[in-house]
């Protein structure tokens, strides 16, 4: 292939080159020329210079295809093109790998998602191209000048919160975290229910509460009953929430939130299943939930290292929400230090297992109720903590938090949510 030879040919006029390309041997479709671009990579490490003069002199000219052969390669280089020439090796590279993968699926009868899983993995290699602030800048050229339409994020419903946040943003990690029993899932629950009011595609990973228990809660707080009537709605439903019964089935059918309550998944998983669901809502824009982090199951042992774990685990998220571009939010458990302070407000130490979640997250969110420990049931306030934002300000928010129907409502925008 005339590609992989000028590749080759560029690399034995500058060795160095070697060491720059995403290039690896197993994308060369030639036998030859894996083995002679693992020989030039391994001499450029060691900061020796691979061409015809050292093939020769260290006897391995031969067995690289000759002189002549050599000779020929160099005459295809060019430093230029290099960029381009890796790409369109890549490109067969893909194609063989998905015959390849396609061949064995079929004999091994692969199951769909595993199928999908791999030729998404095989498809996510390619050449990183840079930018140069020249062409980053164009597109904003006339921004000033030119009405553009916006496309509506997904908010909170909390005016406070949306006013530091922003809304969500595509790409970025949000991590939300508290303490059990705190009411991270209820705040999930309205954080989705306002999203899909938002025209969002809300998808909820819930790997601890089955979805069905998810809906009997988000009826509940369509209906604004106490939730544990759901546990004998014939019996314990007033005649008139039975009246309104098709009402907030309705309400709640309505949202279009998409739940999967598989547990034990890694990360690979919640792509595999994120990239399905696109595929039968390809206009829609996503927010992914997740509940919660510690439940992810990591994608190496680590030696048993949980902080290695989790870390890896985050990392995963960071790059699903840079991928897929779309806001990721995540639920996490915090540590029993909380418990040891005078001040039990929650601090980004807290996390548990691992610093690193801090590091990937782009926004850091605590829920705190000073009710949970006084044990005051009078006490409806919830603190939500933005602890970290990484593209704005810090501060905190106080709304209304109703246990009893998972009901959120904003201290200074009391409307209906």
């Amino acid at each position: 292939m005339k590609a992989e030879m000028a590749i080759l040919g560029t690399c034995l006029y500058d060795s160095r080159i070697a060491l720059d390309t995403q290039m690896v041997p197993g994308y060369f479709e030639s036998a030859l020329h894996r083995e002679l671009f693992a020989h030039i990579q391994t001499e450029a490490q060691a900061g020796r210079i691979v061409d015809v003069v050292t093939l020769s002199v260290g006897g391995l000219i031969e067995s690289f295809g000759g002189a002549p052969y050599i000779n020929d390669l160099v005459a295809h280089a060019s430093i230029d093109r290099f960029s381009h020439y890796e790409a369109l090796v890549i490109e067969a590279w893909q194609k063989r790998e998905v015959r390849s993968m396609c061949i064995q699926a079929s004999a091994e009868e692969w199951p769909a998602e595993r199928v999908m899983e791999a030729a998404a993995r095989i498809g996510s290699v390619r050449i990183q191209t840079a930018q140069s602030t020249a062409e980053l800048v164009e597109p904003l050229r006339e921004a000033p000048f030119v009405e553009e339409k916006q496309v509506p994020r997904a908010m909170t419903g909390i005016q406070g919160l949306d006013e530091t946040l922003g809304g969500f943003q595509e790409g970025e990690l949000t991590v939300m975290g508290a303490r059990p029993s705190m009411g991270k899932t209820d705040v999930m629950l309205h954080m989705a229910r306002m999203a899909a009011g938002s025209g969002c595609l809300p998808i909820i990973f819930s790997l601890e509460m089955p979805a069905a228990t998810l809906t009997k809660r988000l009826l509940a707080m369509a209906g604004r009953f106490n939730r544990t009537k759901m546990r004998n709605p014939y019996e314990l439903l007033t005649e008139t929430q039975k009246k309104n019964w098709p009402h907030m089935i309705r309400e709640v059918a309505e949202l279009g939130i998409y739940v999967i309550d598989q547990p034990a998944v890694t990360v690979s998983d919640i792509r595999s299943s994120l990239r399905r669901l696109l595929m039968d809502h390809p206009d829609a824009r996503p927010i992914v939930f997740v509940d919660y982090l510690g439940l992810i199951t990591p994608p190496h042992f680590f030696d048993g290292n949980v902080a290695a774990q989790i870390g890896a685990v985050s990392r995963g998220l960071k790059a699903m929400a840079k991928d897929f571009f779309c806001p990721v939010i995540c639920l996490a458990q915090l540590s029993r230090a909380v418990e040891a302070r005078a001040d039990k407000r929650p601090m980004l130490s807290d996390v548990r297992d691992s610093g690193s979640v801090e590091q990937d997250a782009d926004v850091m969110l605590f829920l705190y109720r000073e009710a949970y420990y006084s044990r005051d049931a009078t006490d409806k306030r919830m603190e939500i903590i933005v602890a970290k934002n990484r593209n704005g300000q810090t501060g905190f928010v106080t709304v209304t938090y109703i246990k009893e129907t998972g009901i959120l409502v904003d201290h200074d925008h009391p409307g209906p949510v």
